[in-house]
């Protein structure tokens, strides 16, 4: 009875330590056929409101960039100030807002 019980025990413990590594997930978005992915991201210090996020973009990791999550970027038409505003509505959509 008892070497059953311990059987179950360790079967149940190894169940859940294999398990551990599934809570650390990236928070991608889908956006215009591309997958965006959030590497890393830092507040400001002095500017609550000015993150610095690392981004990857299908798989290619982005160089560091400075996201203002209280003014709204520019309407000027173009694919370039579009992709901008959708990383930065990316960015600024996963902070909660106070």
């Amino acid at each position: 009875m008892t070497f059953k019980f311990v059987i179950t025990l360790a079967l149940v413990c190894c169940f859940f330590l294999n398990f551990a590594g599934v809570a650390i997930a990236a928070q991608c978005r889908t956006v215009d056929h591309q997958e965006i992915c959030l590497v890393s991201i830092k507040r400001s210090a002095k500017y609550h409101w000015q993150y610095r996020a690392e981004l990857k973009i299908d798989g290619q990791r982005q160089p560091s960039e400075k996201f203002d999550c209280r003014e709204p970027v520019g309407n000027r038409p173009g694919d370039r100030q579009e992709r901008q505003k959708q990383k930065r509505d990316f960015v600024c959509n996963l902070i909660p807002k106070r």
